[in-house]
């Protein structure tokens, strides 16, 4: 990136109020605590500023990718080019009103699942334990076996690649098992509307407190990670399927196959993403060769496109 660049890009962070970072490592902005640098990290904190964002990349025909927590995501080792608009704890203002809550796409879903147990509503319940936003959240239909935000879900205000904004109701983001319109269309998540139940706040924070505790117990959350890796098949469930292919402990570098968790693959320090795609490769062709599932990916990989 060139001098004039930078400060061309300095200057409209400025006017938008934003925040701007040149050559930041993705690996503090991933929960993988993996990836090489982005050209630049463009922080918005309205929605009118990420909407400026994208229509200043869009009209010089820049890369400009959407990024939350990060919970989801393989940064590349060699960084990507372009614009990463970085939006967890950013653009992240949350209105309550009565039972609906309306929340910017950088809003953290734990930290709404708790807001929304001392107000005494019910429905977030299943996303407590999610280290993502409601952007991400929305793309993915985060949650739990037993309930999802699309249990709770009103509408997406997404944004176009025209620059428009659309509203899409729960029925047109077609939700699935972590799967949405989002994941095929390039529509960028604004914000989402809830609808909540009324419930005794104590009966809230116990829920709570029982999905934190069983995540505890069943996952290897003191170890950098993405969460689970692939998506739950048709039949049976992806960590006993890499489990019985005999891929549980396995490793390569710095990154490991859990050995609480069979579907988490983890960092132990300094794992690199060449690292981890080896072992997604080997585990799905060790699954296909043993029970003939073809596993697929939940975590979203992005290329470098230098």
């Amino acid at each position: 990136m060139t001098a004039p660049e930078r400060a061309d890009l300095t200057t409209l962070a400025a006017d938008l109020g934003a925040d701007v970072q040149f050559d930041r490592p993705l690996a503090e902005l991933t929960t993988w605590r993996i990836g090489g640098p982005a050209d630049v990290v463009l922080q918005p904190h309205t929605r009118a500023a990420l909407r400026a964002a994208v229509a200043w990349c869009r009209d010089r025909h820049w890369p400009c990718r959407l990024l939350g927590n990060g919970s989801n995501l393989l940064a590349p080792d060699d960084g990507v080019a372009g614009v990463v608009v970085h939006l967890a704890n950013q653009m992240a203002e949350a209105r309550w009103d009565g039972t609906r809550l309306d929340a910017d796409a950088g809003c953290f879903l734990p930290k709404l699942a708790r807001e929304a147990a001392d107000r005494g509503l019910s429905g977030l319940e299943c996303v407590v334990g999610v280290p993502g936003t409601v952007g991400g959240g929305c793309v993915t239909n985060a949650g739990i076996p037993s309930g999802t935000l699309g249990d709770v879900l009103l509408d997406v205000d997404v944004l176009l690649p025209d620059g428009s904004v659309r509203r899409l109701t729960v029925d047109e983001m077609a939700l699935g098992h972590r799967e949405s319109v989002l994941r095929h269309e390039p529509w960028l998540a604004l914000g989402a509307r809830f609808d909540l139940r009324p419930d005794e706040p104590q009966a809230v924070r116990a829920r709570l407190s029982e999905h934190l505790a069983y995540r505890r117990r069943t996952q290897p959350l003191s170890l950098p990670s993405c969460g689970s890796v692939f998506r739950r098949p048709a039949a049976g469930f992806p960590g006993a399927l890499v489990e019985a292919a005999g891929c549980k402990g396995l490793r390569r570098g710095e990154a490991q196959v859990s050995e609480l968790h069979a579907n988490w693959i983890v960092n132990l320090g300094a794992a690199r993403a060449a690292d981890v795609l080896w072992l997604i490769d080997t585990v799905r062709e060790r699954v296909r060769a043993q029970s003939g599932v073809e596993l697929v990916l939940e975590v979203q990989i992005w290329s470098a496109d230098r």
